[in-house]
């Protein structure tokens, strides 16, 4: 993008040439398969060496950690009272964080959007929100789930900020490649979307559908060489229409900006096409905010409070599988989809409580 080559940004040859280039030599590419305005948030990079580039893409992901950290903290007062670094802990110790920070991933770049929308959702600034969300459109696979669950609880300022900046980052994607790679863009999607790409050319489009914990990973994981392709995704598509219609369905009671976007984030997240483990990273927003209001369930013996601080708690360390099962990862979409209908399922009469 740096040299003039927008219009071959979604080229894999030339993808191909250029890190072998740049980085080092090997078989395959890995495909920039992002919105193009994304490339110009990575340009600056480019001045460095790879390795310099690297650790310069690390420091600024720990800036935004923390930044998040800092948004949500607020939020996580109880938990603090139980130990004082518990928060801090949390955030560190949440493995699929620490993967994207070795990985060199933008999941904590959503992490911080997500967080900064959640602070202006709870200043009832809607429209601000919608926008934070649309900035993330280099996820839209998390995001636009996110936004249509809002447009179906008719919030309609914050669905109009999310169009917004979506419409003005589209554009500028166009501008920047040309509509002739734009197109290319959409015809790479559609096919890795079918599994036809994989399946066909698995080099070039190396998609470990097993290693994704939502519902495309478990339908994959359980159907296996069993089911084509097209049947994969068909059913995929049918049962996350299921889950989102019903999630859709039963909007938080109480209409709270923090209630709404913990069940956005937790349906998104398991309805979304793709999914891997950075990406729940985004999970520790309806994590954190959900224990800290059930925490002291136990103590109070209300049921349903234990059940959501108990599931809460076991899709915190349900990650972990990534170390003693990586081949069966997708088995980490049960405690998700599990803790889903739980939220779903909470008495619609049930108050909702501000930390202390």
């Amino acid at each position: 993008m740096r040299s003039g080559r927008g219009h071959q940004l979604y080229d894999y040859d030339t993808q191909f040439r250029f890190q072998n280039e740049l980085v080092s030599k090997a078989e395959i590419a890995l495909p920039f398969i992002r919105p193009a305005y994304q490339a110009l948030l990575f340009a600056p990079f480019s001045f460095l060496t790879y390795q310099s580039a690297y650790f310069a893409f690390l420091a600024v992901n720990l800036a935004l950690l923390w930044a998040s950290f800092r948004l949500l903290r607020p939020k996580m007062n109880r938990i603090a009272h139980v130990y004082p670094w518990l928060p801090a802990a949390m955030f560190l110790g949440f493995l699929p964080i620490a993967a994207a920070l070795i990985q060199g991933q933008d999941s904590i770049l959503l992490l911080a959007l997500l967080a900064a929308a959640l602070v202006a959702l709870d200043h009832k600034r809607e429209l601000t929100a919608g926008i934070l969300l649309g900035l993330g459109l280099f996820k839209f696979q998390i995001v636009i789930p996110i936004a249509l669950l809002f447009l179906a609880w008719r919030r309609w300022r914050f669905f109009s900020g999310f169009a917004l900046s979506s419409f003005c980052l589209g554009a500028i994607s166009v501008w920047l490649v040309g509509l002739s790679q734009a197109g290319v863009y959409v015809r790479s999607l559609i096919a890795m979307g079918s599994g036809s790409a994989g399946r066909a050319d698995p080099l070039r489009y190396p998609i470990s559908m097993n290693l994704m914990p939502n519902l495309h990973g478990l339908i994959f994981g359980l159907g296996g060489s069993r089911i084509s392709a097209f049947w994969i995704a068909a059913v995929t598509v049918i049962l996350s229409g299921v889950v989102g219609v019903a999630v859709a369905a039963r909007p938080p009671a109480n209409r709270s900006g923090e209630d709404s976007l913990r069940l956005a984030i937790s349906a998104a997240a398991v309805v979304s096409y793709y999914l891997f483990i950075h990406d729940l990273s985004i999970l520790i927003i309806p994590i954190a905010v959900t224990l800290d209001r059930f925490i002291d369930a136990e103590a109070t013996g209300d049921k349903a409070g234990q059940r959501m601080a108990r599931a809460s708690t076991l899709l915190f360390v349900a990650p972990i599988c990534m170390s003693y099962i990586p081949e069966y990862f997708y088995v980490v979409s049960v405690p998700l989809l599990a803790f889903v209908g739980l939220l779903v399922a909470l008495p619609s009469t049930r108050p909702s409580f501000a930390s202390d």
